[in-house]
């Protein structure tokens, strides 16, 4: 059996402002619980802007402001990060399918250590599709995603990937909650771990005033 399995729980609200036409301003807060060693795993608050440059392109930048609990071995204890990053997405449509591929490249700096700071850059590479089943709201939605460290692509960078499977629930035109179970792994190392992830998300969008 793998020990290194950890079942985890991401929880969050994120709020959505659409100022202009084809531009997207959001603000997450989230907080992830774990069931192994201390609950508490992390804290975070997210702010992303997107673009929409052409109907087949998004662009985009964003900031991560994180706490994380590092209780294993001995140097325990909080630890706070910095992290800022960019995106491109391509997105096209085919039959009942939206297909989406976005590249990341992301920067994360670790604050108040001076000491053998716990920095590192990554380039991430995401496919997703949601399937549009006629007369049902509840659309199904698929994603893996590949993570290289510091490396546009190298075989050695390869250090992780991430599958997803959920959906989205509509209340109204200005909120939604978003659920996916996600399945996270280690490669390329002795012993890699495992996450299993439920995660929760609640969107509230809100719409500017007509003029």
């Amino acid at each position: 059996a793998d020990d290194n399995q950890t079942f985890e729980s991401w929880n969050a609200l994120q709020l959505q402002y659409e100022p202009i036409e084809k531009l997207s301003l959001s603000l997450e807060a989230q907080l992830r619980l774990k069931s192994v060693g201390e609950t508490y795993n992390m804290s975070l608050v997210e702010a992303q802007a997107q673009y929409e440059l052409q109907p087949f392109l998004d662009l985009g930048v964003g900031y991560r402001n994180s706490d994380r609990l590092d209780d294993v071995g001995k140097k325990q204890g909080h630890e706070k990060y910095n992290r800022f990053f960019g995106f491109a997405q391509v997105k096209t449509a085919f039959d009942q399918f939206d297909l989406r591929f976005r590249v990341q490249h992301q920067v994360k700096t670790q604050r108040d250590v001076t000491e053998d700071p716990k920095d590192n850059s990554r380039w991430r590479y995401k496919f997703s599709s949601r399937y549009n089943v006629p007369n049902w709201d509840v659309d199904p939605r698929v994603s893996i995603e590949f993570f290289m460290l510091d490396e546009l692509y190298s075989s050695e960078a390869y250090d992780k990937f991430r599958l997803s499977l959920g959906s989205k629930k509509r209340f109204s035109n200005s909120s939604a909650l978003s659920f996916k179970y996600l399945y996270e792994k280690e490669v390329g190392i002795t012993a890699p771990a495992s996450y299993h992830i439920l995660s929760l998300r609640y969107e509230f969008l809100f719409q500017p005033k007509a003029e």
